[in-house]
C-alpha cells in the first residue's frame, strides 16, 4: 500500500464523527420540528451576538483622584420667577480661602415677566451722562462718598460709587442720598422691575475643593476675608422660588444625567433659603481611539429653612474618581460564542430528539405486545 494510502487509513481510524449508513437512519416528525426550532434559536442568538459585537460598553472602575489642584467649572441654568434680575448676585467661598464676592462675570441674566415671557424693554438711566462741569465751573468730578475711589479719583456714575463702596467693604444703603444715583434714577429702576423674574445662565470657575455658591438678593461684600450679605429696604419684594433647568460640574458628557435638572421649588414665604448639598465625584471616559474625556458626576440632597432668603449650593469633592473604559468584544470571543451557541443548541436538540424517539419506540412496542396478547387470547 502506498505511503499516502497508509496515512489516510490511519487518519480514518481517528475519525470521531462516525457516519451511520443511510439504510439505518430514520427521519421522524419530532426530529424535523426540533431541527427547525434549533435552527431558529441559533439564528436569533447568533444575530444577537453579532449586534453586541458591533457595540461597545463602558466598564467602570474606581481610582484615587489625584487631580485636585485643577479648576472646576460649575455650569447652571436656573429660572427664578419671583426674583428680579437687578437684585440677584452670585458669590462663592471655598475652604481654600478664595472668596468671590461677585462671581457673575460669565452669567447672563434674562428678565422675565410674571407670565414667564422675556422682557425686552431696557430701563435707561434718567440722565445718560454726568454733567460736563460742576457747580464751581470746573470739570465735573463726582464724590465717592468715602468709598475707595478709582484710578481717576472720581465717581461720576452711581455704578462707580457702588464699586467704590464695595472696595471699601461698605454697604450701599442710601443711594437716594447720592447725587449720581438720584440723577440716574437708580432706586426707580430697581423698583420698576418689581414682580418680574429672572433666568440665570452661565458658569463660575471655582477651585476643586469644598465650597459654597450662593445666589442672594441684595449684595455680598468682602469685609477683610469674610463674605457678608446685605439686603436693602429699597429693593423690590422677591423670593427664591426656582426651577433648576440644568446643573453640571465640568463638561457634560453625552448621556450624562443631571440629578437636579427639572427640580422645581416654591417658597412658602419670602424669607426661605433653599440649600442643596452636593457630593461631586470626578469621572473619566477612556475611549478606544485613545482620547480621554473628563467630567464630574454628582448626587444631591436638599434642605429648606426659614432664614435669609437665597439659594445655596454647598458642594464637596470626593477623593475618588470613576474611570469608564470603553470595551468591545474581540473577534475571538465572538467566534467562541458562536461556536458555543451552535454546539450547545445542537447537542441539546440531539438529546431531546433521542429521548422522544426512544419514548415513542417504547410505547409502540408496548402497544404491539398488547395487541399480540389480545390476538393469542382470542385465538386460544
Amino acid at each position: 500500500m502506498p505511503r499516502t494510502g497508509r496515512l489516510a487509513a490511519r487518519l480514518q481510524r481517528l475519525d470521531a464523527y462516525a457516519k451511520p449508513l443511510e439504510d439505518f437512519s430514520t427521519r421522524t416528525l419530532a426530529g424535523g420540528i426540533l431541527t427547525v426550532v434549533a435552527a431558529l434559536a441559533i439564528a436569533v442568538l447568533v444575530g444577537m451576538e453579532l449586534m453586541a459585537y458591533g457595540h461597545s460598553e463602558l466598564v467602570p472602575t474606581l481610582a484615587v483622584d489625584r487631580e485636585r489642584a485643577e479648576k472646576m467649572r460649575i455650569s447652571f441654568d436656573i429660572t427664578l420667577p419671583r426674583a428680579p434680575c437687578i437684585v440677584l448676585g452670585i458669590a462663592v467661598a471655598d475652604t481654600a480661602g478664595e472668596l468671590q464676592a461677585s462671581a457673575a462675570k460669565h452669567v447672563a441674566k434674562t428678565r422675565l415677566s410674571s407670565d414667564g415671557r422675556t422682557v425686552t424693554n431696557v430701563l435707561e438711566p434718567d440722565t445718560a451722562a454726568p454733567p460736563a462741569t460742576g457747580p464751581d465751573g470746573k470739570p465735573y468730578c463726582g464724590s465717592c462718598y468715602g468709598g475707595i475711589a478709582p484710578e481717576g479719583g472720581c465717581c461720576n456714575t452711581c455704578a462707580a460709587v457702588h464699586e467704590a463702596y464695595s472696595r471699601r467693604g461698605w454697604a450701599f444703603t442710601d443711594p437716594d442720598g447720592m447725587e449720581q444715583c438720584v440723577r440716574e434714577g437708580y432706586v426707580r429702576r430697581m423698583r420698576a422691575q418689581a414682580g418680574e423674574g429672572c433666568r440665570m445662565r452661565g458658569y463660575v470657575d471655582v477651585n476643586k475643593v469644598a465650597g459654597t455658591l450662593r445666589v442672594s438678593g441684595g449684595e455680598t461684600v468682602d469685609t477683610g476675608g469674610t463674605l457678608v450679605h446685605r439686603s436693602y429696604e429699597y429693593l423690590p419684594d422677591f423670593d427664591f422660588s426656582h426651577v433648576v433647568n440644568e446643573l453640571a460640574f465640568g463638561q457634560a458628557l453625552p448621556g450624562q444625567k443631571s440629578p437636579l435638572a427639572g427640580v422645581t421649588k416654591t417658597a412658602e414665604a419670602a424669607n426661605f433659603r433653599f440649600q442643596y448639598f452636593v457630593k461631586v465625584v470626578g469621572s473619566e471616559v477612556c475611549f478606544r481611539n485613545g482620547t480621554v474625556a473628563r467630567s464630574n458626576e454628582y448626587a444631591a440632597t436638599e434642605f429648606v429653612k426659614p432664614s435669609d432668603p437665597g439659594l445655596s449650593l454647598v458642594y464637596d469633592i470626593s477623593p475618588m474618581r470613576v474611570v469608564y473604559t470603553e470595551h468591545s468584544p474581540s473577534l475571538g470571543s465572538l467566534l467562541t460564542s458562536i461556536c458555543a451557541i451552535v454546539g450547545g443548541i445542537s447537542t441539546v436538540a440531539g438529546l431531546v430528539d433521542a429521548l422522544i424517539f426512544r419514548t415513542e419506540r417504547a410505547l409502540r412496542r408496548k402497544r404491539e405486545l398488547g395487541n399480540r396478547i389480545k390476538w393469542l387470547w382470542r385465538s386460544g
